[in-house]
């Protein structure tokens, strides 16, 4: 599994999986779960919605509507280092930053700091 890939796919699963367990639970007759009369109208609304979302949510991934717009964090990361002057921040992230390339980036910009 690909959870770069498939990570819509998960999402949509699992809204898919709330709207049933909450429908199912009420139509079972679940004891954990007790809905009266108005309010087993709105839990069964809101399932239908997450059960909707879910769905709408696996078609347009799977037609391919679903597209990664904008920068990624990294870029973001990335270009704000480019523009920060505080040497004290930028040691920081050059020292606990888990990505090297961030880590690489902030010891680069210390260095023209520096200079």
């Amino acid at each position: 599994m690909n959870l770069n890939r498939d990570f819509p796919y998960l999402v949509a699963c699992y809204l898919i999986a709330v709207g049933l367990f909450f429908i199912l639970s009420d139509i079972l007759g679940a004891t954990y779960l007790s809905a009266g009369p108005p309010g087993k109208y709105y839990l069964y609304g809101l399932s239908i919605i997450f059960i909707a979302a879910g769905t709408g949510a696996v078609y347009l991934k799977y037609r391919g509507k679903l597209k990664r717009s904008g920068k990624s964090i990294k870029e973001v990361r990335l270009e704000a280092i480019e523009k920060l002057n505080d040497a004290a921040l930028l040691a920081n992230i050059a020292l606990e930053q888990d990505d090297d390339q961030i880590q690489n980036a902030a010891e680069e910009r210390l260095k023209e700091l520096s200079n």
